[in-house]
């Protein structure tokens, strides 16, 4: 007797992966707001929804014999997001940054990909404009220094341009609003195209939450 296994739904991946991301958002801040300190005060004063658009022809052309988004052989765009992810940790914190005596002040970044009309799919459409939603919290003791980088125009442009960045829409993390099935509605945002691309596997790979956790030590 065969028994059917039925794939999970798009909306039941993506609700498994957004409350994945809020357990992440909530561990990275208990562990840095203070004895007396709030979650939810903590994510609305150092929280950002940022979306990264790319400018693709610019990209194209640094990238030549890009075949497809996925390719291998071809920075992806979350690729491009740890590059991101390490220059600002490299200009925020220190050059170096990757030492354990810094870990404490790397901010936590939750990066998901998307393409357009994503939303309103029933099941997966055509991957076009691939873009970034993303998630990132910040150390009291960085989060200046990340305002004042995307408050100095010339900076910030300088910054767009060294990652061939078309756009970049700031939102404030400053709600904490949940679906009825308890997720974040941000993270629900940001983890939509994920449910579709489980079923297909188009892109290989779709997210990527930073810092990167050390493993432990084997004795």
């Amino acid at each position: 007797m065969h028994q059917t296994v039925s794939n999970p739904s798009p909306t039941s991946v993506t609700q498994q992966y957004a409350s994945w991301f809020d357990g992440r958002i909530d561990e990275f801040i208990e562990g840095h707001k203070g004895r007396f300190g709030s979650v939810s005060m903590f994510k609305k004063r150092n929280g950002f929804l940022i979306t990264f658009s790319f400018d693709h022809s610019r990209r194209n052309q640094r990238y030549k014999g890009t075949a497809s988004i996925d390719s291998s052989t071809v920075k992806s765009q979350l690729d491009t997001f740890t590059d991101i992810y390490n220059y600002l940790c490299r200009h925020l914190i220190d050059r170096n940054y990757h030492r354990p005596s810094f870990d404490a002040l790397k901010p936590l970044a939750i990066g998901c990909l998307d393409m357009n009309g994503s939303r309103y799919w029933r099941s997966i459409g055509p991957l076009e404009n691939p873009h970034i939603h993303s998630i990132w919290i910040f150390a009291d003791q960085v989060r200046e220094g990340f305002q004042k980088l995307i408050s100095d125009k010339e900076r910030f442009l300088a910054f767009k341009e060294r990652f061939c960045l078309r756009e970049m829409d700031i939102q404030a993390l400053d709600h904490d609003h949940r679906n009825s099935t308890g997720e974040g509605r941000a993270t629900s945002y940001m983890a939509k195209f994920i449910g579709h691309n489980n079923s297909e596997l188009l892109v290989s790979d779709d997210f990527r939450v930073l810092p990167i956790s050390k493993r432990p030590a084997l004795h």
